[in-house]
C-alpha cells in the first residue's frame, strides 16, 4: 500500500515504476493519490506503467459522500443528530469531501457555538477550514497574475458558471479569458464540472479565496455575479438576493428577495426562506416600507411551512426585535396570535398573549376577526365555553364589517367548531353554503379547514356517519385545491380517531405509528396517533407499551380537552386493571375537573363510565353519584346516542353499587344497545360483559348470561382485543363444564396447552405475574408454573422472547 503517489519524488517513482514491472505473482499493489496534484496530469508515475500481461490493472475513482451519508458523518463528529436541511448544505459547501467535512466541523465545535444538533444557520456561519483555505489560495497564487480575475470571478459566484459568464464577470477580452481558464484548469484551481460548467468543486474553497480580496473588489464582483446570474432563463433567485447584498446594492434587491424566498418554498426549504428573510428584515441598509413589504407577503407562508416549534420561534424573535422597525414588529406579533390558533402546544399563556393581541388592534377589523375566531375554538385547555361563545361574538362582529372574502372564509371555518359541537342549526348553512364562482385559492383552503373542524367536533360527539361525510368532502376539495400537508394530517389524523372508536382496528397500529412520524413536528397530531397506540396496547394486553406511548403525550392538562379525556380513559383502565383504585380515582378527578372548567358536557361522554366505575369499585359511592348527575344535568338536549349510552352506564354502575344487580344487568344490556347503534362496538361487547357478570351474580347457572359472556370474548377477539378476549375467557372457563371421553387432563408434550398459550401471550406483552393473575383470576405461583412451562417448551430464555 502506497499513499500520496502524488507526491512522490523522482527517486520513489522510478523505484514504484520498477516494483510494478516486477510484481511478484499473487502479490497486490495499491497506489493512492490526488489526481488533480498529479505531476502529470492522468498518469500516475510520470509516463504510462511498464508491466507484464499478466498484471491486471484497475482505477478506482473514490467519489464524494451523497446527503445521507454527510448526515451521518456529521452525526458521528459532533456526536448529535443533524437535521437534514443541514446535512444537504453541509454537502454542498463542502463537496461531500470527507476530509474537508471533518475538518470544518471540528473548527466550528471548537467555536462559540452551543451545543445541540446542526442546524440550517450553523451552516450559515461555516468558513473554510485552514487546510483547503492554504490549498485554494497557493494554487491561484500558480497562476499568472494576468489570469487570477478569472478565478477570483469563480471564487465570487460561487457556483458552476459558463466560460462566457467567467469571463465577462472577470472583465478579460475573450482570449485571454480562455488562457485563463486553461491555466486555472491546469492547476486545478478551479474543475470543470459538466459540459461548459467551471467553478470550485468545494464551495468553502471558493468561500476562501474571495474572503482573501480587498472589500470594494468583493462587493464589484458580487454585483458582476447578480448581472451575469439574471441573465440566465432559469435565474437562481437565492444566489441572486446574496450577491446584491453582498455588492451593498439596494436596487432591484427587494425583488430578488422576494423572488427568492418563493424558491425557497416551492423548493420545500422553509428553514433557508426563513434565514433569509430575517437576514433582510434586521438589514438596515433597506428601506422600512421594503422591508414591511417583504414580511406582509412572505412571513405568513413562511411561518406555516415550517414545524411549529421552528415558526413559533421565528415569530418571538422577529415580534420581541427592538431593533426592528415597529410596522414589522407589529406585523410578526400579530401572526403569532394567529398561528397560536392552530395546531400546537397550548396554554393559559398563550391564550393571554392572544388577549393582549386583540386589544392592541382595535382599528384593524380583519386581524380582529382571525384571531378572536380562533379564540373561539373549544379545544383549548383551561377555556371555559362561556369564554368561547365571547370570543365568537366578537368574531361574528368584526367579521360583518369586512370586505374580504379570505378574512370571512377563515372566520367561517373557525367557528365550525364551537358551532357543532353545540349543536347549532345553524352551522349547516355554513357548511351547505355553495362556493363563489370567482373563489380564491385561500378561500378554498378554508373551505377544506373549515370541513376538517366540522368532522373532528362530529368525532367527539359520536356522530360517526356526519364525520365521513365530512371528511370525503374535505379530501376531495383539499385534492382539487391543493390545500396543503397539514390539512392531509388532519384528516388523516380525524380518520385514525373514526376508525379506533368505530372498531375499525385492521392494520391500524401501523397506520397510527407512520402518521406519529409524520406528523412528529405538529405535537396535537401526533398526539391522537399516540393516543391510539395506547388504546390499541391495552386492549390487547401490552401495558407497559401503553404507558410509553401515554408518555409520549405530555400531560393531559395541555391536550385539546376532548382527546385529554381518551387519555385519561386508558389511564384509568389501566390502573383499574392493575386493581390501583386510588391512581384510577385521581385520575379520574383530574379529568372531572378539566370537564368542569370546559363545561361542554357532551366531551364527558368518553371518560364519565369509566370515572363513575372507579369511584364505585374504590367505595366513593357519592363521587360517582356526584359525577353522574353532573353529567346528566350538564348535557343540554338533544342528546346524541353515545352521550345517552355513557349516562346509561353510569346508571347502571350506580345500581351495582347500591346492590341492584338485575337492575344493573339491565341498564348494561340496555347500554350496549345503544353502543352498538352509534356504533362503538368495543363499548358495546364491554357493555355486555358488565350486564352477564351481573346477571350471573343474581344465578351463577344463568345459561344466558354465559352465552353472553361467551360471544362477548369472540367479538373482543375479532376485534383483536386479546387482553379483554382472555379475562372475559378466564370469567367463562369455570362456568362451563366441558365433557370428557377418557378421565384426566389431555397431554400436550411440548406444544402449549390453551392456558399456557394464554399466559406465554400476555407475558409476552410485558405483563407482570401478579398482573397476568388478576386478568384470568389465577394465583401468581400458577402463572409463574405456566410461564415456566412455556418458555421451556418454546426454547426461550426470557419473557420478552415469548412476544415472537
Amino acid at each position: 500500500m502506497v499513499e500520496d503517489v502524488h507526491a512522490a519524488d523522482p527517486v520513489t517513482t522510478a523505484a514504484l515504476r520498477r516494483l510494478v514491472r516486477d510484481l511478484p505473482i499473487g502479490a497486490v499493489l495499491v497506489m493512492t493519490c490526488r489526481p488533480d496534484e498529479l505531476p502529470v496530469p492522468g498518469l500516475l508515475l510520470g509516463e504510462p506503467l511498464d508491466c507484464p500481461s499478466r498484471v491486471l490493472l484497475a482505477r478506482c475513482r473514490v467519489g464524494p459522500l451523497d446527503k445521507e451519508a454527510t448526515g451521518r458523518l456529521a452525526g458521528e463528529v459532533l456526536g448529535l443528530p443533524c437535521e437534514q436541511e443541514a446535512a444537504d448544505r453541509l454537502c454542498e459547501l463542502t463537496g461531500g469531501i470527507a476530509q474537508v467535512v471533518v475538518e470544518t466541523l471540528v473548527q466550528l465545535a471548537s467555536s462559540t457555538r452551543q451545543s445541540g444538533p446542526l442546524t440550517v444557520e450553523d451552516t450559515a456561519r461555516l468558513g473554510p477550514p485552514v487546510r483547503l483555505a492554504e490549498a485554494a489560495l497557493s494554487r491561484t497564487q500558480a497562476v499568472a497574475a494576468e489570469h487570477r480575475p478569472l478565478i477570483r470571478a469563480a471564487a465570487v459566484l460561487a457556483e458552476p458558471a459558463s466560460e462566457a459568464e467567467l469571463v465577462a464577470m472577470s472583465g478579460l477580452e475573450p482570449a485571454t479569458g480562455r488562457a485563463a481558464l486553461l491555466a486555472a484548469l491546469s492547476v486545478s484551481a478551479i474543475d470543470e464540472q459538466g459540459p461548459d460548467r467551471y467553478g470550485f468543486g468545494i464551495p468553502l474553497a471558493a468561500h476562501a479565496v474571495a474572503a482573501a480580496l480587498p472589500g470594494p473588489l468583493r462587493r464589484d464582483l458580487h454585483a458582476r455575479a447578480a448581472h451575469v446570474l439574471r441573465q440566465r432563463q432559469d435565474t437562481p433567485w437565492p444566489s441572486v438576493a446574496g450577491h446584491l447584498r453582498a455588492a451593498g446594492r439596494q436596487r432591484g434587491r427587494c425583488g430578488a428577495v422576494e423572488r427568492a424566498l418563493t424558491a425557497h418554498l416551492r423548493g420545500g426549504r422553509p428553514k433557508e426562506a426563513a434565514l433569509l428573510l430575517g437576514q433582510t428584515l434586521a438589514d438596515g441598509a433597506m428601506t422600512p416600507a421594503d422591508r414591511f413589504r417583504l414580511a406582509a407577503g412572505h412571513l405568513r407562508h413562511i411561518a406555516a411551512a415550517l414545524p411549529p416549534d421552528a415558526a413559533r420561534t421565528l415569530l418571538d424573535a422577529l415580534a420581541d426585535e427592538k431593533a426592528l422597525p415597529p410596522q414589522i414588529r407589529g406585523h410578526a406579533s400579530v401572526l403569532r396570535g394567529l398561528f397560536l390558533c392552530t395546531p400546537a402546544p397550548l396554554d393559559r399563556d398563550d391564550w393571554l398573549r392572544l388577549e393582549q393581541i386583540v386589544h392592541s388592534l382595535p382599528g384593524d377589523t380583519e386581524l380582529v376577526a382571525r384571531v378572536t375566531s380562533g379564540m373561539s375554538m373549544p379545544h383549548w385547555p383551561g377555556i371555559s365555553l362561556t369564554e368561547h361563545r365571547h370570543w365568537l361574538e366578537q368574531a361574528d362582529a368584526a367579521a360583518a364589517v369586512t370586505s374580504d372574502p379570505v378574512t370571512r372564509a377563515a372566520v367561517a371555518a373557525n367557528r365550525v367548531s364551537l358551532l357543532v359541537t353545540l349543536q347549532d342549526a345553524a352551522v349547516r348553512r355554513t357548511l351547505d353554503a355553495a362556493p363563489p364562482e370567482d373563489e380564491l385559492p385561500e378561500q378554498a383552503r378554508h373551505r377544506v379547514r373549515g370541513l376538517c373542524n366540522a368532522a373532528d367536533a362530529s368525532v367527539w360527539l359520536g356522530r360517526y356517519d356526519d364525520a365521513r361525510d365530512l371528511l370525503d368532502s374535505a379530501q376531495a376539495l383539499a385534492d382539487r385545491r391543493q390545500a396543503g400537508h397539514l390539512t392531509g394530517h388532519t384528516i388523516r389524523s380525524s380518520t385514525l380517531l373514526l376508525r379506533w372508536f368505530t372498531g375499525d382496528w385492521a392494520g391500524l397500529a401501523a397506520l397510527a405509528e407512520h402518521l406519529a412520524a409524520e406528523s412528529a413536528d405538529v405535537p396535537l397530531l401526533c398526539d391522537e396517533a399516540h393516543v391510539v397506540l395506547a388504546s390499541l396496547a391495552l386492549a390487547r394486553g401490552a401495558w407497559p407499551e401503553a404507558e410509553q406511548w401515554l408518555d409520549r403525550c405530555g400531560g393531559a392538562g395541555r391536550q385539546l380537552v376532548p382527546l385529554s379525556m381518551v387519555t385519561s380513559t386508558v389511564r384509568i383502565r389501566l390502573a383499574l386493571a392493575r386493581e390501583d383504585h386510588a391512581a384510577a380515582c385521581a385520575e379520574a378527578s383530574a379529568a372531572w375537573s378539566r370537564l368542569r372548567g370546559k363545561a361542554i358536557w357532551a366531551w364527558a361522554a368518553e371518560v364519565a363510565p369509566w370515572a363513575v366505575t372507579a369511584a364505585v369499585r374504590a367505595g366513593r359511592a357519592s363521587v360517582a353519584q356526584r359525577m353522574a348527575t353532573e353529567f346528566t344535568v350538564g348535557v343540554t338536549p338533544p342528546h346524541s346516542s353515545l352521550v345517552a349510552a355513557a349516562q346509561r352506564w353510569c346508571r347502571a354502575a350506580l345500581a351495582e353499587a347500591r346492590h341492584d344487580l338485575v337492575g344493573a344487568a339491565d341498564g348494561y344490556r340496555a347500554c350496549a344497545d345503544l353502543y352498538a347503534a352509534v356504533p362503538r362496538p368495543y363499548s358495546a361487547v364491554l357493555a355486555t360483559e358488565a350486564a352477564a357478570v351481573c346477571a350471573l351474580a343474581v344465578d351463577a347457572s344463568d345459561r344466558a348470561a354465559i352465552q353472553q359472556l361467551t360471544d362477548a370474548a369472540g367479538h373482543l377477539a375479532g376485534l383483536g382485543a386479546a387482553w379483554d378476549a382472555s379475562r372475559v375467557r378466564a370469567r367463562v372457563r369455570p362456568l362451563v363444564t366441558v365433557p370428557s371421553s377418557r378421565p384426566g387432563r389431555p397431554a400436550y408434550h411440548d406444544c402449549l396447552s390453551p392456558r399456557e398459550h394464554e399466559v406465554a401471550h400476555l407475558a409476552g406483552q410485558g405483563l407482570t405475574n401478579r398482573e397476568i393473575a388478576t386478568t384470568l383470576h389465577l394465583s401468581p405461583r400458577t402463572v409463574e408454573h405456566h410461564v415456566a412451562n412455556a418458555m421451556r417448551k418454546l426454547s426461550v430464555s426470557s419473557r420478552r422472547q415469548l412476544h415472537s
